[in-house]
């Protein structure tokens, strides 16, 4: 059966109860529910819910689950205050009426980033990104494992979809960001590089020259916050493949980046049960391509992992449709990805374009897809998503 997945947080199926949940699903021609188990802060709306509050904002960086904290090293997960959050993943297991997916943060966790600031990201000038954990270090490598080994012996998942698994990109994952310096790509990838000290051990031990390529990504950034002026798209991102073509040693940290998520991927994938499946969400950039600047290596994932499950988060359905196009070109395998869409506001012209974006994919030879997300959707949207999966069958 085909992998019809919406989803969603504890907050939003405990709102109704997980058998009314399970109800709503069902007759919308939903299969499959993507829930939370290891999630970020935010500041979240909720268009349609039943119960306070509104306006939500969740704990940082904690399970929803109950870890066993024996099972960890140095650094540990610390579950949701709140045993009602964390009691709703063992009730749609126990439901039994939709495959259950664990929707796992794993890197992008400020509550662990402001406890461990020796572990997080740091730019070319040294300073801490506490929003991002670095997997250069073993004890953010081992916590990972860790972590999505503790959730799958505990619990029988259908999958495991990780996200952030790798480097979190300069401009993504922190309340209050404000900057009077206008934004581009090529300084956001300069920015968001890391040089922590595992980081350079690493490419020092490649034979890259890191102490140069710090010096000139430091001389990059400081030359264009004094410039008068501001680059634009198109040069920004010509920017960037010149850097890449020109920059050897740029293109070999890239290369020893993309080798550890693989690697943290691999041993992910051996270290949970053979019967749960392992998705990865490789990127939060749009378009997918542009996934490098994370450490994902779209080819090198699909080998280690079950599925790549990749957001096509476009606004209309030719861009959707494109980058599906794109995604497969470099994976070369329809059956292993899974298409996550967003079917209402900023995407697809509001939903209009759901249908054909669904039809577009599909031709390509996907057949797999989640959506974006339950409770954020207002509900003539999730309404609109019912018709058009019904209209589908």
């Amino acid at each position: 059966m085909a992998y019809r997945s919406l989803y969603t947080y504890a907050w939003d199926i405990a709102d109704i109860g997980v058998s009314q949940f399970v109800d709503e699903m069902l007759g919308m021609g939903i299969t499959d529910v993507t829930v939370a188990t290891a999630y970020h802060a935010g500041k979240f709306i909720r268009p349609h819910a039943k119960h306070p509050p509104r306006v939500i904002f969740p704990e940082d960086g904690v399970t929803y689950f109950d870890p066993n904290l024996q099972a960890y090293g140095e650094i540990k997960p610390q579950a949701h205050s709140d045993q009602a959050m964390r009691a709703v993943l063992p009730a749609l297991l126990q439901d039994g009426r939709l495959k259950v997916h664990a929707w796992t943060v794993l890197l992008h966790n400020t509550r662990l980033g402001t406890a461990f600031p020796q572990y997080t990201v740091k730019n070319a000038y040294g300073d801490p990104y506490v929003y991002s954990l670095c997997p250069m270090h073993t004890a953010v490598f081992d916590y990972a494992v860790n972590l999505c080994k503790d959730l799958s012996h505990q619990h029988a998942l259908n999958s495991i979809v990780l996200e952030t698994p790798g480097w979190q990109p300069y401009a993504h994952g922190y309340h209050h960001e404000f900057a009077q310096v206008a934004s581009n790509t090529w300084l956001d990838n300069m920015l968001g590089m890391c040089f922590c000290d595992a980081c350079t051990s690493a490419a020092k031990e490649k034979g890259i020259a890191i102490d140069t390529l710090q010096t000139r990504v430091q001389a990059n950034i400081h030359n264009y916050l004094a410039l008068p002026a501001d680059a634009q798209t198109d040069q920004a991102a010509s920017w960037t493949q010149s850097d890449l073509l020109s920059d050897p040693e740029l293109l070999a940290f890239i290369s020893i980046r993309q080798d550890r998520v693989t690697q943290l991927v691999s041993a992910i994938r051996a270290a949970i049960p053979s019967e749960c499946e392992l998705a990865v969400i490789p990127t939060v950039q749009r378009p997918t391509a542009a996934c490098w600047t994370e450490g994902s290596d779209l080819k090198a994932l699909s080998e280690v992992a079950d599925y790549l499950e990749i957001p096509f988060y476009e606004p209309s359905a030719n861009r959707a449709i494109a980058d599906a196009w794109e995604s497969l070109r470099q994976i070369g395998n329809p059956e292993k990805i899974r298409a996550i869409l967003r079917p209402g506001l900023p995407d697809l012209n509001q939903g209009a374009d759901l249908a054909p974006a669904i039809k577009g994919i599909q031709a390509l030879g996907i057949r797999d897809f989640a959506f974006y997300n339950y409770g954020l959707l207002p509900q003539y949207q999730l309404d609109h998503l019912a018709n058009t999966l019904k209209e589908q069958n």
